[in-house]
This record gives structure tokens, sequence and C-alpha cells, in this order.
């Protein structure tokens, strides 16, 4: 080792022999602000908590209605932000807006029955105002305004 390599700063000790893997290049570069924080983002800790707590409270055999809910929060970053570490608050924020209007509910149904024609390659049942549902329709909006709000009560506190 010459005179010119102690002038080096430590992220060039791979010219001195030494090898620095990815994972401890970042946290020198980083100056240790990693140390004791997760590596995993606070949006998708919450992100998975409220999956774990769907996949727990929210019956869904087809799987498309709870895909649906966790792709809404997942896409709005602010709601998220909002309830950090608090996936039940989250969930319940979510829940006051959709089963607040007819609307919201409405939309929220169409995009699960989408997803679910999506997903089982079938024509979505598409519930039409006024017309009674199909009854094989695994998602019309009395089925998950009920499931929706029994969700509810369950995260009540």
């Amino acid at each position: 080792m010459s005179k010119d390599d102690d002038k080096l700063p430590p992220e060039h000790e791979i010219l001195r022999g030494h090898t620095v893997d990815a994972n401890e290049a970042l946290l020198r570069a980083s100056g240790g602000a990693l140390k004791g924080a997760s590596p995993v983002a606070a949006h998708d800790q919450t992100i998975f908590q409220v999956k774990e707590l769907l996949r727990n409270l929210l019956p869904d055999t087809e799987g498309a209605l709870r895909t649906i809910i966790l792709q809404r929060l997942d896409g709005n970053p602010p709601l998220v932000a909002r309830h950090f570490g608090a996936p039940r608050d989250l969930l319940r924020d979510f829940l006051e807006r959709v089963l607040g209007t007819d609307e919201a509910l409405s939309e929220l149904v169409r995009e699960t029955d989408a997803h679910w024609g999506r997903l089982y390659q079938e024509k979505p049942y598409f519930e039409a105002p006024g017309r009674p549902a199909d009854p094989e329709d695994p998602y019309t909006r009395a089925g998950v305004r009920t499931r929706l709000e029994k969700l509810q009560r369950l995260l009540s506190p």
C-alpha cells in the first residue's frame, strides 16, 4: 500500500484489495442514517398490514374485492401517509369514504367486477341501476355493502 492509498476515502477500499458489497456501500454512503430503521418504506409496511387485516377480516373467496381495496389504498399515498403504522385507522377512513355515498360504493363494485372478469376470464356481471342483480354475481352492491359494513364494525375501537 502506498502513501497515496492512505489519502483515499473509505469508499475506495476496493482499490486497497478489499471488496465492499452493495449493502455495506449503501450503509457507508448513508452515514449510518439507516441504522435501526426498517429498510421497508412506511407506506409499504402500512399496506402490508392492511393486506393482513383484509385477509383475516374480510371474506372474499374470489379475491377481487381485497385486491381492488389494496390497489386503491396503494394508489393514494396521502391517505396512507395520514395513517402510517395505523392500518385499522386507514381502513376505517377508507370505508367511511366508500360507504359514504352510493356513487363511491358503485364505483368500487364496478372496479371489483371488472377485476373479477379479468381474473377468471369471464364476462363481468355489471349491475344496472333499477334492475335486479344477477344471482351469479359474486359482487353485487348490496353484497359488497354488507361485507364492508361488517368489516367496519370489526375495525371499530
